[in-house]
């Protein structure tokens, strides 16, 4: 018997054990890790998998997932897709429109970004008001912990709070969405340096959206 090819269904199983699709993370840090490695849930019904890039900075990210996805090209028709999870930070990213270059020319492969400015934090900060601009990583990454603090009074950026944000996600959207409509009005793009505060999370979970209805049907 030949091999099965994967997302290829087996006759007379259900709709509900055919494959799910992966969804690969190559994040910058452990506090994007955690947060979006709970997408693995019964909800949308993916399989999230995070890969060590061993890079820090966002070409370095970029280029190395590249490089995966060439010798392990993703399952479109399936809906897998990988994404580079990064910040600004024009400390070691001060080349950011090369890396935004060099996604352009990958996307129809599967690949995209979570992309954050300042930091990741401006989307947990989201959840509970609209995000101050201005702020450095370090700023924003204090400003979530002082929102956190009453709940978590020893947060860190390793602390698990995706299940505490839940209840506020749906506000945490409306105010990332409405950010970056204004953001894009304002700059030339909102993938860059100078676009702070801006976030595309909200782009991630509406695709995590298209899957489970992909799934329902």
């Amino acid at each position: 018997m030949g091999r099965r090819i994967r997302g290829q269904e087996i006759k007379g199983k259900k709709t509900k054990d055919k494959q799910k699709c992966c969804i690969y993370l190559f994040c910058e840090g452990n506090t994007e890790r955690i947060y979006l490695q709970h997408f693995e849930n019964r909800i949308y019904n993916v399989k999230i998998i995070p890969v060590e890039t061993g890079h820090t900075d966002a070409l370095g990210i970029v280029k190395f997932a590249k490089q995966y996805i060439g010798k392990k090209p993703l399952n479109l028709e399936l809906g897998d897709r990988g994404y580079c999870v990064f910040d600004s930070d024009p400390k070691s990213n001060t080349t950011i429109s090369n890396v935004f270059n060099l996604l352009e020319g990958v996307r129809e492969k599967g690949l995209h970004c979570i992309f954050s400015n300042p930091s990741f934090e401006v989307w947990f900060v989201l959840h509970f008001k609209d995000a101050p601009f201005g702020y450095d990583a370090k700023k924003m990454k204090q400003e979530a912990k002082r929102l956190l603090k009453g709940k978590f009074p020893d947060y860190c950026e390793t602390t698990d709070i995706f299940e505490y944000l839940l209840c506020w996600q749906p506000d945490a959207l409306k105010r990332a969405k409405l950010l970056y409509q204004r953001q894009s009005e304002v700059h030339d793009g909102v993938y860059c340096h100078e676009c702070n505060p801006v976030t595309d999370m909200h782009l991630f979970i509406a695709y995590m959206k298209q899957v489970q209805e992909r799934n329902r049907s």
